[in-house]
């Protein structure tokens, strides 16, 4: 059977369908994968095949992460526009494109990022069944919780159901989430979010099953102070204040941080070495959460995951999106806490990172929650997509 992928060329985007496509392909399946970017190298290094054929011709100059990203976010208006143009832009072009290269695969069942509308669209006009699977939390939200996102998401709620009756199609959502009529997946368990809505399947956690494509080595830790990592992702990373405030923070607990900064560790503050400080462009962050008594991030599920399966509590900052559900969860299960780093006080971040080493209430319900992340979702969400192709609509 052919399984094709279309995902958003983010590594917020590509890690959770990497074990479900690597668990397709050990099941003999064969798997394709495409995006509207270039990714061939992590995905050939993970094992599995990328297609070139949804990348664009010329450079849109979209704005994706560092400096740039962070600015942007700090200006509604502009993150308006910008997730506007994530979600709706050139929508027509690209299903055709995706109907194009569905048809070229041969693809007898599709797996959708569900931010990527024009290849849900594609898949359901063709009569393709669909998998709608998330690299959020987004499919789990309930009515009760408010975010900027959702209020952007409301704005956008007309249009958004006008271009798709355009197709011929009544969609549902969830946020941000296209909801699939054949299966829509969330990687969480009950102990995290509850009972999931009608329609939605939690799976548990996304694991690869071998390397995901991006690994990179994991330096020496120390072994007499406790370890606190710090990472604010792979897009949203460029908070120079923060660091130098959490640095500030690490001395007065006497502890070693392990910094992961994207290209932030180029500046000169961070390339010359500081005591009590590893920095990375970019960290081997599954592998380092093991061996870490604190998580300081900015809540991306990928992020939060990860470290519910290490049994690790957070510190969430969250700055943008769903980051900010994320955090809602995390908080309602009290496995973290939710701090804005970038107006806390030093003594603040201190005190809250103390708390989380020492509080028992915090361990004890990060170790009952961990304990219902110790199943690879992955291998689950490849026997329901592969069950997916007797049943077209």
């Amino acid at each position: 059977m052919k399984i094709a992928f279309a995902i958003v060329p983010e590594k917020g985007h590509i890690h959770p369908y990497i074990g479900p496509a690597q668990a397709l392909q050990e099941a003999g399946h064969e798997v394709v994968i495409a995006a509207p970017g270039n990714i061939a190298d992590q995905i050939a290094r993970a094992g599995l095949v990328f297609r070139y054929d949804l990348m664009p011709s010329g450079a849109k100059g979209r704005v994706t992460r560092g400096a740039e990203l962070v600015e942007l976010i700090g200006d509604r208006d502009r993150l308006h526009l910008w997730i506007e143009q994530l979600l709706l832009g050139d929508l027509p072009d690209g299903v055709q494109g995706l109907r194009d290269w569905y048809r070229r695969e041969a693809a007898n069942v599709v797996v959708v990022d569900p931010l990527y509308y024009a290849a849900a669209i594609a898949a359901q006009v063709d009569g393709l069944p669909w998998a709608s699977i998330s690299n959020s939390l987004n499919p789990v939200i309930p009515p009760e919780l408010d975010s900027a996102l959702l209020r952007t998401v409301r704005q956008l709620h007309e249009r958004r159901a006008e271009v798709f009756a355009s197709f011929g199609l009544d969609a549902r959502f969830s946020g941000c989430d296209a909801v699939s009529p054949h299966l829509t997946i969330a990687f969480a368990t009950e102990a995290l979010v509850g009972k999931p809505p009608a329609g939605v399947t939690l799976v548990g956690p996304s694991l690869p099953l071998h390397g995901r494509g991006d690994e990179t080595a994991l330096r020496p830790l120390p072994t007499d102070r406790p370890i606190i990592y710090v990472s604010f992702g792979s897009q949203i990373y460029f908070w120079p204040d923060v660091f130098e405030k959490i640095c500030a923070a690490g001395k007065l607990l006497n502890v070693h941080l392990v910094l992961a900064m994207g290209d932030l560790a180029d500046d000169p503050r961070w390339s010359e070495p500081r005591e009590g400080c590893d920095v990375y462009r970019y960290a081997p962050q599954p592998e380092l959460l093991r061996r870490t008594d604190v998580f300081v991030t900015h809540g991306g599920a990928n992020s939060v995951m990860e470290a519910i399966v290490a049994g690790v509590p957070m510190l969430i900052s969250p700055m943008c999106n769903d980051q900010f559900h994320q955090a809602f969860f995390v908080e309602r299960a009290g496995i973290g806490l939710v701090e804005n780093l970038a107006h806390a006080s030093v003594a603040t971040v201190a005190e809250r990172l103390r708390e989380l080493m020492s509080r028992p209430t915090i361990r004890s319900a990060m170790k009952a929650v961990s304990s219902t992340y110790q199943t690879n979702g992955a291998v689950t969400a490849a026997t329901l997509i592969a069950d997916l192709a007797p049943r077209r609509l």
